[in-house]
């Protein structure tokens, strides 16, 4: 029920951006009739396509079901930019009507703008940068000072990124020679597909290197326990509210499903040992909780779902709903949490203004 309110949400707001776009391209380029009819047409044919796609792939994963969502994605992600630049047209156009104001050629050029950001954030979406932090280990765990973590999320495999996306994930993570990794949730996107060449691909890192993974939001949008028992065939240990130990250091891997509220968060990690006595590291999809976790003597909170914000202006969002632990890392006494941006996209395989990347964080 939660996911069909999601997308109808989502198709809605979809329909209303192209409805709105086609109404700054008519008022604002000063169309004939027919074209007119050729804009309304292609706008609101943008959010159909896109909910066809969802469903295509969803049913159906194939080569030309995925070539046909990308394409739908890409295309309601530029519309997006053309959105912002309609709001500006009919803003122009409201005030053509007292002053002299060549519309025409403001709003050709709103346009053009629009599409050059949409495909810079295409572009940007293909490349992952490394970012470095470093954090203060507890006294008592004398083997983890010098080990190098790399954190990770937000890969979304589905019917965007899939075995070429991973090959070039798990190359990145391999060039940073960490001691182990973190992978704060969302390996897949939802729409379950032919997962074979992604577990090949990051069975590569996992017999180098442990991968410890805890689910996301996404894993929920599809076959859950087929997800995860994809990642523990690529060799990854999945926590899901179950703890393990690296370097000698309590390791909690706190489950989407399981977020309701702090007491429920606060219960599981009294329940588990964690403890002022006995901090821990915790991988926490959603940067959330992080008061509770202070509390329970947790010493490092890492996390994803943020993507950064994505694609502009999508940061303001972010930070507005997550605070300070919307991207990066924060301290706050005793306690450390690190937000990534992730590697990968949900929707268009599109970042403006904001790169993908691998946190590599060194313990001190």
């Amino acid at each position: 029920m939660e996911q069909l309110l999601f997308f109808g949400v989502f198709i809605f707001a979809l329909c209303g951006i192209a409805g709105f776009t086609a109404l700054g391209a008519i008022v604002g380029l000063g169309a004939t009739l027919f074209v007119k009819r050729i804009i309304i047409s292609i706008a609101l044919a943008t959010p159909i396509l896109f909910l066809l796609a969802n469903v295509w792939f969803r049913y159906t994963p194939n080569i030309f079901s995925q070539i046909f969502y990308v394409v739908s994605s890409y295309i309601g992600g530029i519309f997006m930019y053309w959105f912002f630049a309609s709001i500006a047209i009919c803003g122009l156009f409201l005030l053509s009507q007292f002053f002299s104001i060549p519309l025409v050629k403001i709003s050709f050029t709103l346009y053009v703008i629009a599409s050059v950001v949409g495909v810079i954030g295409i572009m940007q979406a293909f490349s992952v940068r490394v970012v470095s932090y470093e954090v203060e280990t507890p006294t008592q765990y004398t083997e983890l000072k010098g080990k190098r973590f790399a954190l990770v999320a937000d890969t979304h495999f589905g019917p965007v990124n899939q075995e070429m996306f991973a090959r070039y994930v798990v190359k990145k993570i391999i060039e940073v020679n960490p001691d182990a990794v973190l992978f704060a949730g969302d390996l897949f996107d939802g729409a379950d597909f032919d997962k074979s060449g992604v577990e090949k691909e990051f069975k590569i890192l996992t017999d180098t290197v442990p991968v410890f993974f805890t689910p996301g939001n996404h894993e929920e949008y599809g076959p859950f326990t087929e997800f995860v028992a994809s990642a523990k065939r690529a060799g990854m240990t999945v926590l899901i509210d179950e703890k393990t130990n690296i370097f000698g250091v309590p390791l909690f891997g706190l489950n989407y499903r399981s977020l309701k509220n702090n007491d429920e968060v606060a219960r599981l990690l009294k329940e588990k040992g964690i403890s002022t006595t006995t901090p821990a590291i915790v991988i926490n999809h959603e940067p959330g909780f992080q008061s509770v976790m202070k509390d329970a003597g947790v010493f490092l909170n890492v996390s994803g779902h943020t993507h950064g914000g994505q694609a502009w202006p999508g940061k303001y969002i972010s930070q507005r709903v997550y605070g300070q632990y919307w991207y990066g890392l924060v301290k706050d006494g005793l306690f450390q949490s690190v937000t990534t941006s992730g590697v990968g996209t949900f929707g268009p395989r599109m970042r403006t203004f904001n790169t993908g990347e691998v946190v590599v964080i060194t313990f001190r």
